[in-house]
Order: C-alpha cells, then structure tokens, then sequence
C-alpha cells in the first residue's frame, strides 16, 4: 500500500493575507516546503512534485478554508483530473463576495 503524505496551506485561519506556504507532510515526519509568498505557483510547484514522484496525498481542511478566507483564490481541475489553485474569475462569484 502506498505511503500517505499530508497537505496543507500554511496560514493563519480567518485571516485574509497570512499565506506562508504550501506544507507537505510525509509518512516519516519529513516535510517539503515551498514559500515563494505566490500561493499558486507554490501549489503549481507542489503539483509537480507529487506527480513526478506519484504521491497519495491527502488534504487537509486548511486547502478549502484558505479559499474561504481568500476568496480571490479557487480550484479548477486540470486536464489529469488533479486540483490546481487559480485567481478567481467568475464575474458573479467576484460580485457576491466583494464585500468579504
């Protein structure tokens, strides 16, 4: 059976503006960073290390609440079928929220 990692964004919960990092955790305690301060070229740098090196990796709660604390943030799903973070860019979602 595959070992498990452990992902998450590093940040401050409920506070916009706090992003650190993209934090993997492996099966053996070690962690792999990337902290450039862009949050989507480091989940794009993360992406392709675990593609490369065809990681199980299970995501924490934080990936979906640093969407909610930052909503210029979501998911797509590339054309593998792996999650990507990208700007937000739906018009309606941009309107509705723009007072958060």
């Amino acid at each position: 059976m595959p070992q498990r990692h452990h992902l998450h964004i590093d940040y401050t919960e409920g506070e916009a503006d706090s992003y650190r990092g993209v934090l993997l955790k492996g099966p053996d305690g070690s962690e792999m960073r990337w902290m450039t301060g862009d949050p989507i070229a480091d989940w794009a740098s993360y992406l392709e290390h675990a593609k490369a090196s065809q990681l199980l990796v299970l995501e924490s709660s934080s990936i979906t609440h640093f969407c909610f604390d930052n909503t210029e943030y979501r998911f797509i799903e590339d054309e593998d079928g792996h999650e990507v973070l990208a700007l937000e860019d739906r018009a309606a979602w941009l309107n509705a929220t723009s007072e958060f």
